[in-house]
């Protein structure tokens, strides 16, 4: 479904109130996501992060899947299975739109199914308080996607002088998948030996940008990259077993048609 953005504004959304989505089906197609310093730490215990050149920047994100349009963290139910819930999906279905003079306003996705007028039924969260000013579950979403935004600039930052002390290499990875082995290209990591190999000065200068954690967060979190492959290849057991026909199903009929025999077809392994 197509995002229909619009800015929070009393003169749109008084009368509306938004609710929290149950599920994590708006994320499916996200094999990705920016990586905010307000959020580093547990992003990196949860999910592998790399370096990928985003508008001419290295920037640091969580890999979700290594398939464009896949998210191996969403199950088929709508449940999230990793760890750690991103900010940004938390707060679904807000995010931060960029304005005309460069600041940015809340946003809301109004084709989420998550809006519905205040006169309809009890639940739900008004958009603003009688005073007019936001209510506290939505001054709750600006406060925490803005910090989001702010630290993602200082990421960005921190992969910038990463690059500048050449402490980038590219990440040799294989996507393991039932067709065959696929190279992953325009990945990449942090140097270790580069890294070990900084003098004292230029470390220095890492710690203050912040570039030092952020070197460290995406060395750590190089060990999670075989969840990847292991939720892949549940998934691809899983379509398996939901695909196969087992034998003998289907039945001949004297009038030369097949019927199935539901309890051979249904019949666990």
């Amino acid at each position: 479904m197509a995002e229909t953005l619009h800015m929070v504004s009393r003169e749109r959304h008084t009368y509306k109130k938004w609710f929290r989505s149950r599920d994590f089906h708006f994320a499916a197609g996200f094999n990705m996501m920016p990586v905010s310093a307000a959020e580093m730490i547990h992003m990196a215990r949860a999910f592998p992060l790399a370096f990928l050149d985003l508008e001419g920047a290295p920037t640091l994100v969580a890999l979700f899947s290594l398939k464009v349009g896949h998210n191996l963290f969403v199950a088929p139910d709508g449940r999230w299975l990793a760890s750690y819930v991103p900010a940004a999906l938390q707060h679904y279905p807000f995010s931060l739109g960029k304005k005309a003079d460069g600041g940015f306003a809340l946003c809301v996705n109004e084709s989420s199914g998550l809006l519905r007028d205040t006169a309809v039924g009890e639940e739900g969260f008004a958009f603003f308080g009688p005073d007019g000013n936001p209510s506290r579950e939505t001054q709750e979403a600006v406060d925490t996607l803005s910090k989001v935004r702010l630290g993602l600039q200082t990421v960005r930052a921190a992969g910038a002088m990463l690059l500048e002390k050449k402490l980038l290499e590219p990440w040799p990875i294989t996507a393991q998948e039932e067709a065959g082995n696929r190279k992953i290209d325009g990945v990449f990591r942090i140097s270790e030996p580069a890294l070990n190999a900084v003098g004292a000065e230029d470390l220095f200068a890492l710690r203050n940008s912040g570039g030092l954690a952020v070197a460290y967060s995406q060395l750590f979190s190089m060990g999670n990259l075989a969840m990847l492959g292991t939720l892949t290849g549940a998934r691809e057991r899983a379509a398996r077993q939901r695909m196969a026909v087992p034998a003998n199903s289907f039945i001949s009929e004297d009038d030369g048609n097949l019927k199935i025999d539901w309890a051979t077809f249904l019949k666990d392994d």
